[in-house]
């Protein structure tokens, strides 16, 4: 096979690549990566992205936390509410964590192509947070070692549990993905929209994992991106839609979705 050639086409193609040995298929995708690494830079930008749905998601559980607190002081028919106020401590606790480690905003550099497209993207967390995490997790060991010396074996029902799970964020660090979308332009795209949001999504079709991504722009430079993207796939229409969740919930290499919208409109 040409290695210059070499794009996994269509779920036969996906199935035929799975069952290749492994040196193989990451020699063909290593080939497709320095394919659109070295090819014409089009656009490169960067943009920091909130994470969808986080606060409606973080006030669910937090939410939740809080009723069982209530609800267990008002089954339990006394006024002593120190339980509510360790539930409302921990609510707290949990809304940090979640908004600003598990579910923490996204830093963005995208690099588009001629070839293809390549994300790299990381969490916006401050090293002073992952230093705190990591301080807290070795206390958080040493608490659990101590536990056991003082109590005995018995310790271990609880504290060993928590010992693992401090471990776990010992060595708690920064990670920089990278990901890489190969442009096929033997096939048909379907391109998404939500403008409001600053959001593309292009879709093969038929739908293959190998060749679909998520795109986040600024407003301005959205129809400048769309423009240059299109062009490169083939399309001379895309689909908008209002919302995010709208084009979450829509199908995937469809080409019937959404409103469509003429490339030469957007040009004008």
């Amino acid at each position: 096979m040409e290695n210059k050639n070499e794009v996994i086409e269509g779920n036969e193609q996906e199935t035929l690549f799975q069952q290749l040995p492994q040196e193989e298929q990451q020699r063909i995708i290593d080939a497709n990566q320095k394919r659109v690494r070295e090819a014409q830079t089009l656009h490169e930008w960067d943009i920091r992205v909130s994470t969808a749905f986080a606060w409606p998601m973080i006030l669910i559980v937090v939410g939740s936390m809080m009723l069982f607190g209530g609800a267990a002081v008002w089954f339990a028919g006394d006024n002593d509410w120190t339980f509510v106020y360790m539930m409302i401590g921990m609510s707290i606790v949990m809304t940090l964590y979640l908004r600003y480690l598990v579910m923490a905003d996204k830093h963005y550099h995208y690099r588009l192509t001629t070839e293809g497209l390549i994300i790299t993207y990381q969490d916006t967390i401050p090293e002073m947070a992952y230093t705190i995490v990591r301080g807290l997790a070795w206390l958080g060991v040493v608490v659990c070692v101590m536990a056991v010396a003082v109590l005995g074996p018995l310790a271990l029902v609880g504290a060993g549990g928590m010992a693992l799970f401090a471990v776990f964020f010992t060595n708690f660090e920064k990670k920089v993905s990278v990901e890489y979308t190969v442009f096929n332009k033997d096939k048909k795209y379907v391109v998404k929209v939500v403008e409001n949001r600053g959001i593309i999504r292009f879709d093969i079709i038929p739908f293959s994992w190998f060749e679909f991504s998520y795109l986040y722009c600024n407003e301005v430079e959205l129809y400048k991106i769309l423009s240059s993207l299109m062009k490169e796939l083939g399309c001379n229409e895309y689909r908008e839609f209002k919302s995010e969740l709208s084009l979450r919930r829509a199908p995937v290499g469809v080409l019937d979705v959404g409103t469509p919208i003429r490339l030469d409109e957007i040009n004008k």
